[in-house]
């Protein structure tokens, strides 16, 4: 059976009121925005701990395996790659003031990842085989080494609720600043050396503060760029290499260029 994603559905109502709205007359006031940007993710300090007992793998400078117990710390930092950003809304201009419904999504691939630690301990020059239980034996490349060839990715898909206040400045141009709250949803996907070490989701609380200018085309069209920085609750993900859950910051700075209806 094929499945629709909500945002997908989402995409579908917002065309259909737009219709709706383009054919009646109460429908002055309303306007549709739709966006193109670059998301610049920032790195993310990954921390978290162990969901149950690890028994490491045995590695040069580690002969015996370590019983390590439930509740110890697990963590490292990910470099993000900057991608793109697209966004659409549906609002309502009350004048000086506007809402809008707005939808966004974007996806930042893995730079690198670094910094492994577990119960305190720096892997970095440590065998990767010593996140492998029963392992017996150096796998032939340190750990560190094994992080920074990162593959994956962080994708973001956000619905806010938007507050505006214009300047009117009596001209062509009119500067703007906003603010937003709503729910992230969030897919992370870390595959160093193109080996899984997590692929999970989480949802949770988010917020952005909006500066920009708009450019009246038209009476009905106009033109903005806006800067957005958004920042969501830590998403709560488990590690399937090892046994443990992890706490990823996901925090974007995001740079768009958009076109503005209004009916």
């Amino acid at each position: 059976m094929m499945k629709f994603k909500p945002s997908f559905i989402l995409y579908l109502v917002v065309a259909l009121l737009a219709g709706l709205l383009s054919s009646l007359s109460f429908a002055e006031g309303f306007y549709l925005f739709g966006s193109l940007g670059t998301a610049n993710q920032e790195n993310s300090d990954n921390t978290g701990e162990l969901r149950s007992a690890f028994i490491t793998g045995t590695v040069t400078g580690i002969p015996l395996s370590l019983n390590i117990p439930a509740g110890e710390s697990v963590g490292w930092q990910t470099s993000l790659k900057s991608d793109i950003s697209f966004s659409g809304a549906l609002g309502y201009d009350y004048g000086n003031i506007r809402f809008e419904l707005a939808l966004t999504r974007n996806a930042n691939n893995v730079k690198s990842h670094s910094g492994a630690n577990v119960s305190g301990t720096d892997l970095a020059s440590i065998d990767v085989g010593v996140l492998l239980s029963g392992r017996q034996g150096d796998l032939g490349i340190s750990t560190d080494a094994f992080l920074r060839n990162g593959t994956g990715e962080i994708e973001t898909t956000s619905l806010m609720l938007n507050g505006y206040y214009d300047f009117n400045l009596n001209g062509g141009i009119t500067p703007f600043i906003g603010v937003g709250i709503g729910n992230a949803s969030t897919q992370a996907t870390f595959a160093p050396s193109n080996t899984s070490v997590l692929d999970d989701d989480d949802s949770g609380f988010a917020w952005q503060a909006i500066i920009g200018a708009q450019y009246s085309i038209t009476d009905q069209l106009s033109l903005g760029v806006s800067y957005r920085h958004i920042s969501i609750e830590d998403v709560s993900v488990n590690v399937d290499l090892i046994p443990a859950q992890l706490n990823i910051r996901n925090r974007s700075q995001i740079f768009e260029v958009g076109l503005r209806h209004s009916f």
